[in-house]
């Protein structure tokens, strides 16, 4: 099997974690704040992947640190805009334009890595978005607001995490880059929490547990997957490749939490599934635009 079909292979399976990431992550709200529920998931997958490896952790230095710093002020963005930007507008509308990362990663590509995208990629991309848009805007909705801002902001920003980490793997180990920037984001969400929210006394099992869950697969596994990943995946394509997470969040909430989808989330759905097969499919002549 190539390294690259075996990364997309496990970066599918990161999907499936995200996916149920969702009711996880709903649950692990109804005790506590966000910040502090993004600052001990961090902390928690942080430690885990430096217990895990350890003996790496003397290959620390300074250069390595900066790039994790980038990365992490990314990531944090990401989540806060998010968190925040779903205060203010639908969950339906945030999973859209969430999800527009695909859209952006590739053509920020251009103007960033200077490259070539295939008609085929173009295809499955706006295949992906328009899917995207089906399975949030299942209500008829379509005025725009500042939680809609808020949400895009948080696609730009995880749009130029995917690319900085494409960059950065390329000269830092990839397992210290994760558990550098987890560790960061972990202390920012601390920081802002500590200031912005009050602390979580009454935690319930139920919070704990699905807590944990998200800090264990999606957070520790699902960031040091990514990250080792795209050292044979490209950013545009992982940016794809996620787009699976909006259709696995969909089916775990059913199973979880008994929400339906309806006639428009599964045709965005079978989209999504569809510019995915098209997007590892080989065809007979390329066609490119730079």
């Amino acid at each position: 099997m190539k390294k690259s079909l075996r990364a997309d292979l496990t970066l599918l399976l990161v999907t499936i974690f995200w996916g149920a990431g969702f009711p996880a992550t709903k649950i692990a709200l109804q005790t506590m704040k966000p910040y502090y529920n993004i600052g001990i998931r961090f902390a928690i997958a942080s430690l885990l992947l430096a217990a895990l490896f350890y003996k790496k952790l003397k290959d620390l230095n300074k250069s390595l640190i900066k790039s994790a710093l980038v990365l992490s002020s990314l990531l944090f963005a990401t989540y806060a805009f998010q968190t925040v930007g779903i205060q203010y507008t639908t969950a339906s509308k945030s999973g859209f334009f969430s999800g527009l990362a695909v859209l952006i990663v590739p053509f920020f590509s251009i103007f960033y890595l200077k490259t070539k995208l295939e008609l085929k990629a173009m295809v499955s991309i706006f295949m992906a978005t328009a899917g995207l848009f089906l399975m949030s805007y299942t209500d008829g909705s379509f005025d725009f607001n500042i939680g809609d801002f808020l949400t895009i902001l948080c696609s730009v920003c995880y749009a130029w995490q995917l690319l900085f980490t494409g960059t950065y793997v390329q000269k830092h180990d990839a397992t210290l880059l994760a558990i550098v920037q987890l560790f960061f984001v972990s202390v920012f969400g601390m920081i802002f929490a500590v200031f912005l929210e009050p602390f979580p006394k009454n935690m319930s099992l139920p919070s704990f547990l699905a807590m944990l869950f998200s800090a264990v697969l999606c957070t520790a596994f699902a960031f040091w997957v990514q990250t080792t990943a795209q050292k044979f995946t490209p950013a545009s394509h992982i940016a794809l490749i996620f787009t699976m997470e909006p259709v696995f969040g969909a089916i775990t909430s059913f199973l979880i939490l008994k929400e339906t989808l309806g006639a428009k989330g599964i045709i965005g759905g079978a989209l999504i599934v569809s510019a995915m097969l098209m997007s590892e499919l080989q065809w007979t002549k390329e066609s490119s635009i730079s």
